[in-house]
């Protein structure tokens, strides 16, 4: 019989398409999802057959590793316990999104463990497992109330170009898969980028719709200071940091980014485009031979709490605004003081307190360059 297809543009309400999906991958059928990259070819992995004949429709080698689908990095969590930072860091970034990791799975609390023998060779034929959470509402969704991982590799045979649309999908494809959910044409039109990691290492396997040199950007570590206004406190404590990092590093401060280091600071409270007090910048410039001139405040945002991967408060208060408003943050923010003491504001003091309050920013931050740099 020829694939059902259900075009969701057609529909009002697509939550019986979903269903159906979910339904069809878990009576052990194929069913082709629209993604934004490419549209996909999906068996539930948990299901040793399925997996198995999604190979044989696909023509897929034996050793050519089959990436995973899952709905997102918390649920990543279970299936790579032992996550590198790095990993985590471009999940922020980049999921729901184009993005593929190779991450190397050796945990034994791994829920892969729980998978068929057969479909570990099919998915992980190395030891190594690609992960992916494609930004596709309607498949999303599917994942969610699957709440375990499908198997997805482009909706074509193997060596052939990636169909980027439904029909392209069922040419491709013929009567193999029980269902298509036409979702229009693919945003991107392209695979998803492929990277490899290893701890601190990255490798790019395919260069995809996420560019090299976007991937590279986002590899750095984003370290941001905050505290009131973004004019005394958080823009020397972010100089300061970018001094000690370029040392530490034996590099320029002006290629800390280069270096995967990047440092920002931002106010719970500030004004937009501020420029630092005059006494900050007398204090950098005098003490440490650094300038604030173009130092500009502004608050901080969703964007700083989607990116940031480390972020220091000057006070307890601090932490608390930003965690009553962005409370995913809770495992990246801390007090910036090692004793979780409150560095307090030198705001209209004399120069001589804007000294001592940077000193007292540089002791800590010396204090916690082990964690800056790992």
């Amino acid at each position: 019989m020829p694939p059902e297809i259900i075009s969701l543009h057609e529909l009002k309400d697509d939550a019986e398409a979903v269903e159906l999906s979910v339904k069809t991958l878990r009576q052990g059928k194929l069913v082709v999802f629209p993604t934004e990259t490419v549209y996909g070819l999906a068996a539930l992995a948990s299901d040793a057959n399925a997996v198995k004949r999604l190979c044989v429709e696909k023509g897929r080698s034996a050793m050519h590793a089959l990436p995973i689908a899952i709905s997102g990095s918390e649920v990543l969590k279970r299936y790579a316990p032992d996550l590198p930072p790095l990993a985590l860091r471009l999940t922020r970034r980049f999921w729901p999104g184009p993005l593929t990791l190779v991450l190397d799975v050796a945990d034994s609390s791994s829920e892969l463990n729980k998978l068929p023998k057969e479909s570990l060779m099919a998915i992980m034929p190395e030891g190594a497992v690609g992960f992916r959470t494609p930004k596709n509402n309607f498949l999303l969704r599917a994942l969610q109330i699957l709440d375990e991982p499908i198997v997805l590799t482009s909706a074509n045979l193997s060596g052939k170009a990636p169909a980027t649309s439904a029909l392209e999908a069922q040419d491709a494809l013929g009567k193999s898969p029980e269902l298509i959910i036409d979702g229009g044409k693919a945003d991107f039109g392209q695979p998803s980028t492929v990277v490899k990691l290893s701890g601190k290492e990255a490798t790019i396997l395919r260069e995809g719709a996420i560019s090299n040199l976007k991937l590279s950007q986002a590899m750095a570590k984003v370290i941001v200071f905050v505290c009131t206004g973004n004019t005394c406190r958080s823009p020397m404590a972010e100089v300061v940091c970018q001094k000690i990092l370029a040392e530490h590093l034996g590099v320029p401060t002006n290629e800390l980014e280069a270096n995967g280091y990047i440092v920002l600071s931002a106010g719970v409270a500030a004004q937009s485009f501020c420029p630092a007090s005059s006494q900050a910048c007398h204090v950098v410039a005098h003490e440490y031979g650094l300038s604030l001139d173009n130092h500009a405040s502004h608050s901080f945002d969703s964007t700083l709490a989607q990116v940031a991967d480390l972020v220091f408060t000057m006070t307890a208060s601090h932490k608390s605004v930003l965690l009553s408003y962005y409370p995913e943050l809770q495992d990246r923010v801390f007090l910036l003081s090692v004793s979780n003491d409150d560095i307090a504001d030198p705001f209209g003091a004399p120069v001589a307190e804007y000294s001592a309050c940077a000193r007292q920013i540089e002791e800590q931050i010396r204090l916690r360059l082990a964690e800056l740099i790992d």
